[in-house]
C-alpha cells in the first residue's frame, strides 16, 4: 500500500512538473490569429444565398445534392464565444466547406507565412447527424481540415495536405492539420460530407487558429475579434464600397489578378510598365518593366503562374512568370495589328488578343509560345472574354469609323472560327462596344457601350436578352462582373463613376465615385472580394470592396481540352 501511495504521489509531481516545463503546444508556438481572419467567428457574417457566411471565409460545394446546403450563424453549438458556423440540410446529401488564404502580412505585428517552416491549424468541429433527438450515430457525417502550402484555393488540389477523416456525432473534436510552406501564404480548408441524410443534419466549425511550430511564444495576448451584440443575430455589413485609393504608374489601363495571393497586375500604358499590387491591409506595389511599348491591357493564367501584356505601340505580347516577376517571351504579333484586348482559356492553355488595327484575334499556344492562327473579326476589335464553361470567346468590335456600329464576335474555341456575330444595331444605331464579361456560373455575358447602355447576352443562344442604360446619364467604359456575388461593375466614360448592376434582381445597385479617365480597367477576385478599377488620368486604381449578397460559389472543372 505504501509503495501505491508513494507512486501515485510521484506521479502527481511529474505531472505538475511538466505542466510548468511544458505549458502547452499551443504556448510553444507563435499564434499567427492576425493571418488567419475571424477564426472564432465573432466577427461580421454576410449573406450567403438564404443564409449567411462568416466574413473572409469563402464557401464552396462539390455539389453532390441536389441544392448547396445552407450556411448559417449558429448560437446554439458552439465551442467557445457566442457563435459558430453552421452548414446544415434536411433530407439532402451534401459535401461542401469553407476556406481562407492567410493575408500577406498583419500590419502592425509583422507576422507572416514563411516558406520552409512547419504551421498547424487548430479546428473546433461538431456535428448532428438526424437532428437533435436522433440517436448517436458516428461515421456518418465525416469531416476533415486541409491546408494547401502555396496559397492555392482549389478544394480538388492534389497538393492539400489532408487530415483523416472524423466521424465523432454530438462531439466537439478538435482537428489539427500540419504543412510545411512552400510559398508566402497557406489556404485552409474546413469541409464535412454527409453522403446519406439522416433528417436535420448538421455541420459546426469554431475557434480556429494558426500557429507556427517551434517559434518562441508571443510577447503580448494576440488579438481577439471584437464580440458582438448580444442580439444573436449577424453584424449588417456595410454597403459595396470604396476602400482607398493607390498611386500606380502613369495612365493605368488593362488589370488582372492572381486570385489564390490576391495579387493585382496594372498595365501602366504611359510609361511602359506594370504595376503589382498585393497586401490585404497595407497594399504595397512593385513595378516591372512591360517589355513593349504602351502596354493596354494583361491577362493572367493563375495556373501557370504567367502574366501576358498586350503592347500596343510595338505589336507584341510579353510574357512573365509572375512568380519570379521574370519576362520568359515576347511574342511578335505582325506590324500594324496594334493588339488590345487579351484573355487566356487557362483549360487549353491557350491566349487570345484582339489586333484592333487588323480586325482580327490572334490564337496563341502557351506551350510553344507562338501563334497558331488568326481568326477574323468585325472592325476595330476591343476586348475579350471567355467562358471556361462552354468554351466560347467573346470579342466586342467597335466597328467603323464615322458610324461605329459595332457587333459580339463569338469563337468557338474548340475549332478557333468565328461562329456567329451578334450584331448591336438593334440595341444602338452607334452602339460602339467596348468592355465585355462572362459570368461562366450564370452564362450570361454583359457588354459595355460607349452610347451609354449596358447589353446582356444568354450565353446559351448568344442572343440579346436585354439592354438597360445605367442610373445616371453617361456612357459605358469597362466591365467586370463578381461570379461570388453576381454583381457587375460597369466604368462611365463621364463623371468618374463607377455603376453596380445587381444580375440577381436585375437592377442597379449602387453608383460609386472612383478616380478620373477614360479606357479604363476592372478587376474582380472572388475569393477576397476586392474590385480595383485603374484611372488613367490620376495614375491611381480604386480599390473596392464587394460585399453584396454571396450566391454558392459552385466548383467547376471544365471538361474542354485544347484539340
Amino acid at each position: 500500500m505504501q509503495r501505491i501511495r508513494l507512486f501515485i504521489v510521484l506521479l502527481l509531481a511529474m505531472c505538475l512538473a511538466l505542466t510548468v516545463i511544458l505549458p502547452g503546444m499551443a504556448q510553444q508556438g507563435r499564434l499567427l490569429s492576425a493571418l488567419l481572419l475571424n477564426g472564432d467567428f465573432e466577427g461580421n457574417f454576410n449573406p450567403y444565398g438564404s443564409g449567411y457566411v462568416a466574413e473572409y471565409w469563402v464557401p464552396y460545394d462539390y455539389n453532390l445534392g441536389a441544392s448547396s446546403p445552407q450556411f448559417l450563424r449558429s448560437t446554439l453549438y458552439r465551442h467557445d464565444g457566442e457563435a459558430s458556423q453552421q452548414l446544415w440540410s434536411d433530407k439532402m446529401d451534401w459535401y461542401a466547406g469553407i476556406m481562407q488564404t492567410t493575408v500577406l502580412t498583419s500590419g502592425g505585428s509583422g507576422a507572416r507565412i514563411q516558406a520552409g517552416k512547419r504551421y498547424t491549424v487548430h479546428v473546433w468541429v461538431y456535428s448532428v447527424y438526424g437532428g437533435a433527438g436522433s440517436a448517436l450515430q458516428n461515421d456518418k457525417i465525416l469531416k476533415r481540415v486541409g491546408i494547401h502550402p502555396e496559397g492555392g484555393t482549389n478544394p480538388e488540389s492534389p497538393d492539400i495536405v489532408w487530415t483523416p477523416w472524423h466521424g465523432q456525432d454530438k462531439l466537439w473534436v478538435q482537428i489539427n492539420a500540419a504543412v510545411m510552406a512552400t510559398g508566402g501564404r497557406l489556404t485552409v480548408f474546413i469541409e464535412a460530407q454527409d453522403e446519406e441524410s439522416g433528417g436535420q443534419d448538421q455541420f459546426y466549425i469554431d475557434g480556429i487558429w494558426l500557429e507556427e511550430e517551434g517559434a518562441p511564444p508571443p510577447t503580448s495576448t494576440p488579438t481577439i475579434t471584437p464580440m458582438p451584440s448580444d442580439t444573436p443575430m449577424p453584424t449588417p455589413i456595410p454597403a459595396i464600397a470604396v476602400l482607398r485609393t493607390i498611386p500606380v504608374g502613369q495612365q493605368p489601363q488593362g488589370i488582372g489578378v492572381l486570385p489564390r495571393s490576391d495579387r493585382f497586375f496594372v498595365a501602366n500604358r504611359g510609361e511602359n510598365t506594370i504595376s503589382s499590387l498585393e497586401g490585404f491591409f497595407e497594399w504595397q506595389e512593385t513595378r516591372l518593366p512591360s517589355g513593349g511599348e504602351h502596354p493596354s491591357n494583361v491577362a493572367i493564367d493563375a495556373e501557370e503562374c504567367r502574366m501576358y501584356v498586350a503592347n500596343t505601340a510595338t505589336d507584341s505580347v510579353t510574357v512573365f512568370n509572375v512568380c519570379r516577376n521574370q519576362q520568359i517571351a515576347s511574342i511578335d504579333l505582325g506590324e500594324g495589328s496594334a493588339p488590345d484586348g487579351i484573355a487566356v482559356l487557362t483549360t487549353s492553355n491557350t491566349i487570345y488578343v484582339a489586333n484592333s488595327a487588323a480586325n482580327s484575334v490572334a490564337v496563341i499556344d502557351g506551350n510553344s509560345l507562338v501563334v497558331d492562327l488568326s481568326v477574323p473579326t468585325g472592325p476595330r476589335p476591343a476586348q475579350i472574354a471567355i467562358n471556361p464553361q462552354t468554351n466560347k470567346v467573346y470579342v466586342t468590335n467597335r466597328g467603323s469609323l464615322p458610324a461605329s456600329i459595332g457587333a459580339v464576335t463569338v469563337i468557338d474555341a474548340n475549332t478557333q472560327t468565328a461562329f456567329k456575330i451578334i450584331e448591336l444595331s438593334a440595341v444602338d444605331p452607334v452602339a460602339e462596344p467596348g468592355g465585355v464579361a462572362v459570368n461562366p456560373i450564370t452564362n450570361r455575358v454583359y457588354v459595355a457601350l460607349a452610347s451609354g447602355q449596358l447589353v446582356i447576352i444568354d450565353g446559351q443562344s448568344d442572343k440579346v436578352i436585354d439592354a438597360v442604360p445605367p442610373p445616371v446619364a453617361s456612357g459605358l467604359d469597362a466591365v467586370a462582373v463578381n461570379p461570388a456575388s453576381n454583381s457587375v461593375f460597369v466604368s462611365s466614360t463621364s463623371g468618374n463613376m463607377v455603376f453596380v448592376y445587381d444580375a440577381d434582381v436585375e437592377r442597379w445597385s449602387q453608383t460609386l465615385t472612383v478616380g478620373a479617365g477614360l479606357y479604363r480597367g476592372i478587376s474582380v477576385n472572388p475569393l477576397t472580394h476586392h474590385v480595383l478599377v485603374s484611372n488613367p488620368s490620376d495614375d491611381t486604381v480604386t480599390v473596392i470592396r464587394d460585399s453584396g449578397v454571396y450566391q454558392p460559389l459552385k466548383l467547376f472543372l471544365p471538361i474542354v481540352s485544347k484539340p
